[in-house]
């Protein structure tokens, strides 16, 4: 039996890459934070939920991280769960993190016309038969 380990998230980004280098190799690392909001109702209310986790990415991914991404912007992010331990202060730590294997900038549509508005303004154009090309 094989395993899987896949993640992607849609969201916004809760606050700037902050990009660091691994000492010895040089490696370049991006940390950033990425909140995933979810709407569901609930009886006659609509509730919503914001889910917080930490993105990794390393090398290329990480640079381009660093120039690219900012806070409040939407991201899609691919990747795999890792979990993480470490001690500080005497106290063990841990957390899950993804580790991003590709990161896609999303951009918002600006609003655009309504489709009625679109169908009225072609109704007021005036066609000529000679106009269309079959």
């Amino acid at each position: 039996m094989g395993f899987f380990n896949k993640v992607i998230l849609l969201g916004n980004v809760t606050r700037n890459p902050e990009v660091r280098y691994i000492p010895g190799s040089g490696t370049p690392v991006a940390s950033f934070g990425l909140a995933i909001n979810r709407r569901y109702r609930q009886g006659d209310d609509t509730r919503e939920e914001t889910c917080f986790i930490d993105i990794v990415a390393f090398s290329k991914l990480a640079e381009f991280a660093g120039e690219y991404i900012a806070k409040g912007i939407s991201v899609l992010v691919e990747g795999r769960l890792t979990y993480r331990t470490w001690e500080q202060d005497g106290q063990k730590r841990s957390k899950h993190e993804v580790v991003a294997e590709n990161i896609q900038l999303v951009w918002k549509k600006e609003k655009s016309a309504d489709a009625s508005d679109l169908l009225d303004d072609v109704a007021e154009d005036s066609f000529d038969e000679d106009d269309i090309p079959f």
